[in-house]
């Protein structure tokens, strides 16, 4: 009887062997398979983070490049004039070509060759503008007119004004103006 005693023992432990490996690999195999998911939940997780983060930078250097372009706007061109500029503050009045319509403004500088006006009305570029001002030098009082052409534009003054900048280039001016514009120039110099 112990023969047989012995063999259903030891038949049972090898059973018992072969049930919990089986238990064990499959408990593995699960273990296995939720780490894989787990890495991939996690992994798509840093995937998503990455998005939101980049998307964070882009929408950043969005925010500075239009940032840097309102800045650009409110300065005027790169400086290709020919003339020296000089500060200037000068009442100025001033119409467009097709209109009887006078309107005021500032001259903010002046050259030979062209001036900023400072107004509260917004001009296009490439309209014609008759601007008359007056300038005093000494006891001397005088009176410029000319013909200028629009050739840049910004609303950069003082926005909550309303005040808005525009460069003229001097398109047509009489010789006697022209002189007595250089001489008052040259007064400033």
């Amino acid at each position: 009887m112990e023969s047989r005693a012995g063999v259903e023992e030891s038949s049972f432990g090898v059973s018992y062997y072969w049930k919990s490996t089986k238990i064990a690999a499959f408990l593995g195999f699960v273990i296995t398979f939720l780490v894989i998911v787990l890495l991939f939940r996690l992994i798509s997780s840093l995937f998503v983070v990455l998005e939101h983060a980049l998307g964070f930078l882009k929408k950043a250097k969005l925010m500075e490049a239009e940032a840097e372009t309102k800045l650009r706007s409110c300065m005027p061109p790169l400086e290709r004039r020919k003339c020296p500029r000089f500060d200037v503050d000068l009442p100025v009045r001033y119409n467009e070509m097709n209109s009887s319509m006078s309107r005021n403004g500032r001259v903010m500088n002046l050259s030979e060759s062209g001036m900023l006006i400072q107004s509260h009305d917004q001009m296009e570029i490439g309209h014609h503008l008759k601007s008359t001002f007056s300038l005093v030098r000494g006891s001397e009082f005088c009176t410029i007119e000319m013909l200028a052409e629009v050739v840049w534009r910004d609303i950069c003054m003082s926005e909550a004004w309303g005040d808005y900048r525009c460069g003229l280039k001097f398109l047509d001016i009489s010789a006697g103006d022209k002189n007595r514009l250089n001489n008052f120039l040259m007064t400033l110099s």
